[in-house]
């Protein structure tokens, strides 16, 4: 199964997929915002930052995927991208949680992004937060937004992880001589 996933790794459509279901992630957020009123939150725009991280790591990879310090580079863009999403959904669904018991829960004020990169002020549609975190404004089988991208999310630190230790594979199988 590792040799598969490893040949995989070496092709560039495995890692242009990863850019593209990253890219539908992000599409798929900002259809929720325009055409469903689901305003984004502080946290959401920091897992958005993170989902743009995954594709941007897809696109290292597309460039020479059988290059191992391309394909290192762009594995290791996607674990700190995804493991950044990750912390910040989970922390989402904990302030979701606390209010849907009735507590009040807040997230840190947005400070904006570095000066040299105002991503909010260039892309305020994308960027900018306009809602309260723990607000829940949809669900999906009584699920929120935040829980299905955290399962999204998931179901690609599986694929990161097996990618990760099929590196460590050899393309070729060993010969066995007697």
């Amino acid at each position: 199964m590792f040799r598969v996933i490893k040949a995989f790794s070496l092709q560039r459509r495995s890692w242009l997929m990863l850019a593209v279901i990253a890219l539908l992630l992000e599409s798929f957020a900002l259809y929720m915002q325009h055409m469903h009123a689901v305003q984004p939150c502080n946290e959401c725009i920091y897992i958005r930052l993170g989902v743009l991280g995954i594709a941007i790591a897809g696109l290292i990879g597309v460039l020479r995927p059988r290059s191992g310090i391309l394909r290192w580079g762009a594995l290791a863009v996607w674990f700190l991208a995804l493991g950044w999403s990750l912390f910040r959904a989970n922390l989402l669904l904990n302030l979701e949680h606390i209010v849907r018991e009735g507590g009040e829960a807040s997230c840190a004020r947005f400070k904006g992004f570095p000066e040299w990169l105002p991503l909010e002020r260039w892309f305020p549609d994308m960027f900018e937060p306009r809602a309260m975190c723990g607000d829940v404004s949809w669900t999906f089988l009584n699920q929120s937004v935040t829980f299905w991208i955290w399962i999204a999310l998931w179901g690609m630190a599986l694929a990161a992880v097996l990618t990760l230790f099929a590196q460590f594979q050899s393309e070729h199988p060993k010969t066995v001589r007697l």
